[in-house]
């Protein structure tokens, strides 16, 4: 597969990560508020339940804060065991967006490795050609040295 093609997937993948893990934190932050809503609900009905215990109250109006007290608790412990499972999903997803944008970041320095080997080779490409126009535009004494105004000793010649 193109490398390119590689890169645009996997920038994909992390905006979906991302999103998600976006939507994961929304759901959290929203279950925390509905705590610490819940919270303040419970504080208050234990306000007014020791209020009307003082002032004098009948069984049936302390059963039913009783009662009242006993769903608040219920509903505090399902809240908690949700933003356990949250907080444990929002993780999960965090660690596959650190896992997705490292794999983002081999790409990126794959691609950024092929292309300086590519503007070398054009450099080398690019050398050669001037160097083989230089070789070709240089005078040559009497066709001796190929070209290049060199006259090439062999073994024959230095004895």
């Amino acid at each position: 597969m193109n490398l390119t093609r590689l890169r645009t997937y996997a920038i994909q993948l992390e905006e979906v990560a991302k999103l998600e893990l976006a939507e994961r934190v929304s759901l959290l932050q929203q279950t925390i508020d509905r705590m610490s809503m819940l919270d303040a609900r419970a504080r208050g009905d234990a306000d007014r339940y020791l209020l009307q215990v003082q002032q004098g109250s009948t069984i049936d109006q302390a059963y039913g804060h009783l009662d009242a007290m006993d769903q608040s608790i219920a509903a505090r412990k399902n809240l908690e065991q949700t933003q356990a499972a949250q907080q444990a999903q929002m993780e999960q997803k965090r660690s596959e967006l650190l896992e997705v944008m490292q794999y983002r970041k081999k790409l990126d320095l794959l691609d950024a490795r092929a292309a300086l080997e590519l503007r070398r080779r054009r450099d080398r490409q690019d050398q050669q050609l001037l160097d083989e126009r230089a070789w070709r535009r240089s005078p040559s004494p009497k066709g001796a040295g190929g070209g290049v105004g060199f006259i090439w000793a062999t073994p024959e010649t230095t004895t």
